[in-house]
């Protein structure tokens, strides 16, 4: 992590109640190329036809020209291109998966490293999917640590249905502002969630959910499950509680009745 990105994760580490104003002067043509060098540079094109190499060899002034739109405010954020994939072994049907062209996808990861260095200070311990330096396994590891030391009677497998396509625009809007007041930001993560996807030929409008496929897709799905789903399991921990103070007590209260049921396993 760069040394901005770490004072920006401590300071949201140290003041839980911090709103970062100023953090789209990161996005400089020096940070998406270091970001570039992160990615995978051998992943499908997107609308444009332009595949990853292709981008690659016009790295420098492509990063330029992104930079150049941010500051003029005239970055539009182009649909995916929607794809069926299996949905995995032992499940039935297809699930859509959204490719970004490479410059989208390249913006994306970069302001997902941004937020990811914010919230990363909230969310719970017991969260591990799509977490830096977490995967599955450490998952495993957890469950058989509570299961052989403590007294687990049963195990439970959920699943939310449709959980990528129905996440809600406006609730997620909020839980990004909860944290997050810089005005460029904000409206990046606007401009993808309208973005829509291209399939056919056609280009379809989502009225919610995230594009599946995108960097900053699973970040914002962390988010939106960190409020709707781990605090409100994690009512002994107090940490609901806190949490109402933080965001307003009459909204979270709506937010984690309304949103929990929309979302429900």
């Amino acid at each position: 992590m760069s040394t901005q990105l770490s004072q920006i994760a401590k300071r949201a580490k140290l003041d839980r109640k911090a709103r970062f104003t100023s953090l789209a002067h990161l996005l400089t043509p020096e940070f998406l190329r270091e970001t570039w060098g992160k990615m995978n540079r051998h992943a499908a094109g997107g609308i444009d036809g332009k595949s990853a190499e292709q981008f690659a060899s016009e790295l420098e002034t492509q990063t330029v020209a992104i930079c150049e739109q941010l500051k003029k405010g005239t970055y539009h954020a182009p649909p995916v291109r929607r794809v069926e994939i299996p949905k995995g072994p032992g499940k039935a049907g297809t699930r859509p998966l959204g490719i970004p062209t490479a410059a989208d996808r390249l913006l994306q990861r970069a302001v997902a490293r941004i937020l990811e260095a914010v919230f990363e200070a909230d969310f719970l311990e017991c969260s591990y999917g799509f977490r830096p330096g977490r995967n599955p396994h450490h998952a495993l590891q957890a469950l058989r640590g509570q299961v052989v030391t403590k007294k687990v009677g049963q195990v439970f497998e959920a699943d939310i249905r449709s959980y990528f396509t129905r996440i809600n625009h406006q609730w997620l809007r909020k839980m990004v502002a909860h944290r997050i007041a810089d005005p460029v930001i904000l409206s990046l993560v606007g401009k993808w969630l309208k973005a829509g996807a291209m399939q056919d030929g056609v280009v379809i409008h989502a009225e919610e959910g995230t594009p599946q496929g995108g960097p900053i897709s699973p970040l914002l799905s962390n988010l939106y499950l960190h409020f709707v789903l781990d605090l409100w399991f994690d009512v002994g921990a107090g940490l609901k509680e806190q949490q109402f103070r933080r965001f307003g007590r009459q909204e979270s209260t709506s937010l984690f009745r309304c949103e929990h049921t929309r979302a429900s396993p």
